[in-house]
């Protein structure tokens, strides 16, 4: 199994939306609370913008700072549950144990990786070059919301639709998977991981996990 981390890591989608926000520019949008969907999205923007705009913050204290933001703002139990789809019932609760915080770490390592490739002077550089523009929340019941926001890049003639699928965890809206031109992260995810479950099994998905994760943290420290 070989992750193509360029067109469906979530890492690669995760760096997109902050560094996106992080050289954007919000326009006016329907008006929100912090305890909403929608707050909760443009909460994750904001303290990316503090983030990348603080040009005395070192490059670890940097990528601890966007750790806690991703572990505040992103549902990792949901999303590593979704991620195995059907096959979660048929793991033991040990291997379900074992999953989610080795699922968590794969994502964010990936989305590390990524955002190392842009400086702050980059970032800097880019500031109001591009723009974002929530269009509306929808919700289904009291647990589940989607958040619609249109996202237009200094180089792109067209807005790219970017859409947030978040869960009531306790009183706190989180993002559980990320669409960008209706192309859901996870749904990837779920269709590598099904081939790999279904041909190898359990113990195979983690040993590829286990090797991209060594080989992302290797990459991190040359």
């Amino acid at each position: 199994m070989k992750f193509n981390l360029r067109s469906v890591a979530f890492g690669a989608l995760i760096s997109f939306v902050f560094v996106a926000s992080a050289s954007a520019q919000t326009m006016v949008s329907p008006p929100t609370s912090p305890n909403d969907a929608m707050g909760s999205v443009k909460s994750v923007i904001d303290q990316s913008i503090v983030v990348f705009k603080n040009q005395q913050i070192s490059a670890p204290d940097r990528e601890q700072k966007l750790r806690a933001i991703a572990e505040s703002h992103f549902d990792f139990t949901e999303m590593a549950k979704s991620a195995i789809g059907y096959h979660w019932k048929t793991l033991t609760p040990a291997q379900q144990s074992e999953f989610v915080p080795l699922f968590t770490t794969f994502i964010e390592d990936a989305y590390l990786s990524r955002i190392e490739s842009y400086s702050v002077e980059k970032v800097n550089q880019q500031i109001q070059s591009s723009m974002i523009q929530f269009v509306k929340q929808t919700t289904d019941g009291p647990e589940y919301a989607q958040v619609y926001s249109t996202v237009v890049l200094q180089d792109s003639k067209n807005p790219i639709a970017v859409n947030y699928l978040m869960r009531n965890d306790s009183g706190e809206w989180k993002i559980y998977d990320i669409t960008i031109d209706a192309i859901s992260v996870i749904a990837n995810y779920r269709n590598q991981f099904n081939r790999v479950l279904n041909n190898g099994g359990y113990d195979k998905l983690i040993e590829i996990i286990r090797q991209k994760i060594q080989g992302l943290q290797q990459q991190a420290t040359n």
